[in-house]
């Protein structure tokens, strides 16, 4: 599915576009102050609001993913039509560390160091874009070429349990075919990244040096009957399955190892309803890779599960695993105003085990990170404008 908001909407597979990608807690009761500064630094689009001594960090355009960097700054992916830049927030301020001059959207942000950072931008039909970008502050330079990739290889279709039938992404606006939408990346180490590609509905194995792979295909939800939940049938004899696709929007890498991926869950059958309680969070072994994460697979576990639209992902300097959900009404919500009713942050143990509930009531969290002192910071309120009216944000929440 492609995520767009992510970056657009795919048969409920796309970080809204289904994902459609998919992708505040109410700040006061007062109005707050607020102040917008513009000088040689491009801060004109750029808006902080003071309330009850917590900075809120408004930004124009779509904000996909925030990260933080080793120094305590926080990274921030702003998409505001053509122009595609990085900003840091630091110190109280705001500042443009660099442009992008990318086809699409940043949509995922790994900081390795001050100043030295990777991208992934936006797929689009038939993965002709979809691109990991090395971005420091001289600019940017395209290192892996994902979409060329899953044009190639197509995973979830030609690998594994090959699940998918290419003539099943043609609904929503898209064509039979390869599709991609690479959104979230965790970095492995300095020179190797993973990436949650929505719409390929894959793992995906990127080198700083341009190699590729892929680590693990996610399968479909599965019905009451433990088969794989069906959302249309295609084909001239109507005799092809399409199946509820899975979405991976995120990625994380634990300390042993271990990579834990959410998924979104795209969209139903009309007759099944919306996709709430159908999102898992899965484990992959350490060393694991070309891996099927089903319910039988070996190396690929579902720990958590009945989850709804999870959006993202982090491993807390607790060694918890946080848990972002979008909302408790699924990423519909984006489409229908006034319909939201939360999403939440909790906390796993890396087993699956629930440890606490830290943040919920959220309106459309899309994104968070902890800075090098332990704090949590959140993006909300992503590509909500439409329905909601508010830009994206990003503040600290303890």
């Amino acid at each position: 599915m492609k995520t767009q908001f992510f970056t657009r909407n795919k048969k409920g597979h796309s970080l809204i576009g289904m994902l459609i990608i998919l992708l505040m807690l109410a700040v006061s009761c007062e109005e707050p102050s607020e102040f917008i500064q513009s000088d040689d630094n491009n801060m004109s689009n750029k808006s902080f609001k003071q309330t009850n001594d917590q900075m809120v960090y408004e930004f124009e355009g779509s904000v996909f993913d925030i990260a933080s960097t080793p120094d305590g700054g926080i990274l921030v992916g702003v998409n505001n039509g053509a122009s595609k830049r990085v900003d840091l927030i630091k110190n109280g301020s705001v500042q443009t560390m660099t442009t992008l001059d990318a086809a699409t959207d940043i949509q995922g942000i790994a900081s390795i160091g001050s100043g030295n950072i990777y991208v992934s931008t936006g797929g689009s039909d038939l993965a002709q874009n979809g691109e990991l970008y090395k971005v420091t502050p001289s600019g940017g330079t395209m290192v892996a070429d994902l979409a060329a990739f899953e044009y190639e290889n197509d995973p979830d279709a030609n690998y594994g349990t090959q699940w998918k039938d290419q003539l099943c992404e043609a609904i929503d606006g898209y064509s039979a075919g390869p599709q991609n939408n690479p959104y979230k990346v965790a970095a492995v180490s300095g020179n190797e990244f993973l990436i949650a590609d929505a719409a390929g509905n894959t793992v995906l194995s990127a080198k700083s040096t341009g190699e590729i792979d892929w680590k693990a295909i996610l399968t479909p939800p599965l019905d009451e009957n433990g088969d794989y939940l069906i959302r249309w049938q295609t084909g001239a004899e109507g005799d092809i399955p399409c199946y509820v696709q899975p979405v991976p929007t995120s990625v994380a890498v634990a300390n042993d190892g271990s990579v834990f991926v959410g998924e979104l869950t795209g969209a139903l059958a009309d007759t099944d309803g919306l996709p709430i309680g159908r999102s898992r969070i899965w484990k992959i072994q350490p060393g694991a890779n070309h891996v099927v994460c089903s319910e039988d697979s070996e190396d690929c576990e579902a720990i958590i599960s009945g989850l709804t639209s999870i959006i993202d992902i982090e491993i807390g300097p607790d060694n918890l695993l946080y848990v972002v959900e979008f909302d408790q009404t699924s990423w519909l919500s984006l489409y229908i105003p006034n319909l939201t009713v939360g999403g939440s942050i909790k906390a796993y143990d890396l087993d699956g085990n629930l440890d606490r509930v830290v943040a919920s009531g959220l309106e459309y969290p899309s994104a968070i990170t902890f800075d090098n002192k332990g704090h949590l910071w959140l993006l909300e309120n992503n590509s909500t404008s439409f329905t909601t009216g508010n830009n994206p944000t990003v503040r600290k929440i303890y």
